[in-house]
């Protein structure tokens, strides 16, 4: 979504923030920039695919950037903003639009309570890694998540507190020979906190143990993280830097069950955003969860292992799960 379409603006520094909105048809405050379209089956926030929210649905957008990065640059910047949800609600839709240049943008729940909205350098996933509770995390240029309804044909989201304060990660890196504005925008298509709603949430899930030598190959060997007992999961996505050739993603019951698989992502610029259709189900009994594997192959004269830079490596996968037990990071089986 061009920053164009998200008006009335105000600059705020080298921050695009969209200015407070009046009400809604229904004399409430929509919040900051928000936006309310119809109820239900076919319901639409007036931009993308229409489609059932289960209730009214408001709009709420968020923004960083424009960042300028020189050629051969590279920076991760950070702000926190208030969401404009004076009444909080369930995400029911994910969208998000990065331009050229950026490597991630990362949405986390804020519990600070002044506004930042001037970017700043730090540390890439850093949030993560510290056990900040991310809403969201968007890898391509365009990004669209659907939440689905579960088996009983509730509709599935993630919760929002009432004035949620968010904090944006950028990751970006100018590999091209001119500088580059690079920006991220997000938009959070909620329902009431009066919803009936199962409760949704995100697994962080990797590996550290990544040593590849100059000038050669390397693969973790398939790794396995044993899912949250009695929930199911509904979209998964994977993460590795510029030396990645590949990560698989297989659902089964350990390491050598690798007839399932879900993800094959090949592109580490560009990795898939999978919906699972149907969901993937984690029973009761523990028995099942992901297994993953990462392939690298590097041309230069230097090892490589992991790290949060662009020159280090990572091999993450994370997926949104419901019922909701909280945000879930596991690295090497400690969780």
């Amino acid at each position: 979504m061009p920053l164009s379409a998200l008006r009335p603006m105000v600059v705020v520094s080298s921050l695009v923030l969209v200015a407070p909105a009046c009400s809604s048809p229904g004399g409430q405050p929509t919040g900051a920039g928000s936006s309310t379209s119809a109820t239900g089956a076919g319901s639409s926030t007036g931009t993308g695919t229409p489609f059932d929210a289960g209730a009214t649905v408001t709009t709420y957008p968020a923004s960083i950037g424009p960042v300028t990065l020189q050629p051969g640059a590279e920076q991760t910047n950070c702000i926190v903003i208030r969401l404009g949800n004076l009444g909080g609600g369930f995400v029911r839709r994910f969208r998000a639009d990065l331009t050229e240049g950026s490597h991630h943008m990362i949405v986390y729940q804020s519990s600070d309570t002044v506004e930042s909205p001037t970017p700043k350098p730090c540390a890439p996933l850093s949030g993560i890694l510290k056990g900040e509770h991310p809403v969201f995390i968007a890898q391509q240029a365009h990004a669209d998540l659907v939440f689905p309804t579960d088996t009983s044909g509730t509709p599935v989201g993630f919760q929002l507190d009432p004035n949620q304060m968010v904090k944006l990660e950028l990751h970006a890196i100018n590999t091209t020979a001119a500088p580059l504005a690079i920006t991220g925008t997000a938009l959070l298509d909620t329902v009431p906190l009066s919803t009936q709603v199962t409760v949704s949430d995100l697994a962080f899930w990797g590996t550290k143990k990544i040593d590849i030598p100059a000038n050669g190959s390397f693969d973790t060997g398939v790794q396995y993280q044993a899912a949250i007992p009695g929930t199911r999961s509904f979209a998964v996505t994977t993460h590795q830097h510029h030396l990645g050739t590949e990560m698989q993603v297989w659902y089964g019951t350990g390491p050598s069950d690798t007839a399932h698989r879900v993800a094959d992502g090949k592109d580490w610029s560009n990795p898939p955003l999978v919906v699972l259709d149907p969901v993937l189900d984690f029973p009761a009994d523990g028995s099942k969860g992901l297994a993953y594997e990462c392939h690298w192959k590097n041309p230069t004269a230097s090892p490589v292992a992991f790290g949060e830079g662009f020159n280090d490596e990572m091999c993450f996968l994370w997926h949104y799960y419901y019922p909701s037990q909280g945000f879930q990071s596991c690295i090497d089986g400690q969780c």
